[in-house]
């Protein structure tokens, strides 16, 4: 009954120490990877910004330069895991004075009752915090010189 006992104990506490683990960000770390500034040319930025959609298996569906967009299909953020759900993200790129600002939004694919009707829903850095952090953790590669 001890040994039991004694096993049980443990399975709690590694599921509570599995939950404090988790990826949280602090209100610092959530602000600064939600958007991003950079001190480097317009284009170079924007370059950077389409390469690092493509990486993603669902690819890239538009990308504009003049209106500094850049969009993603609707798909999976892994290759080969689908069971992460589909996404799409649209990365803004602005002109802030002298600086570039990159902001991705994420959305996630919900389907309703009815199978032809496809919804996305916004998906915020706290729900789900190694989009936004894996996306400028890639984008910073492709902007080092």
């Amino acid at each position: 009954m001890k040994r039991a006992e004694l096993l049980t104990r443990c399975l709690m506490i590694v599921a509570l120490l599995s939950m404090m683990s988790c990826t949280q960000l602090t209100p610092q770390d959530s602000k600064y990877y939600s958007s991003r500034l950079y001190d480097l040319p317009y284009e170079r930025v924007f370059n950077a910004v389409h390469a690092r959609v493509a990486e993603y298996p669902m690819g890239v569906r538009e990308a504009d330069q003049t209106k500094g967009i850049v969009k993603s299909r609707i798909g999976g953020t892994t290759p080969g895991v689908e069971a992460t759900g589909s996404y799409q993200v649209t990365v803004a790129v602005s002109q802030v004075g002298n600086r570039i600002r990159v902001t991705p939004d994420w959305k996630k694919k919900t389907v309703s009752s009815k199978l032809t009707n496809t919804h996305l829903l916004p998906v915020s850095i706290d729900e789900r915090p190694l989009l936004y952090t894996e996306f400028f953790n890639e984008l910073d590669k492709h902007l080092q010189y």
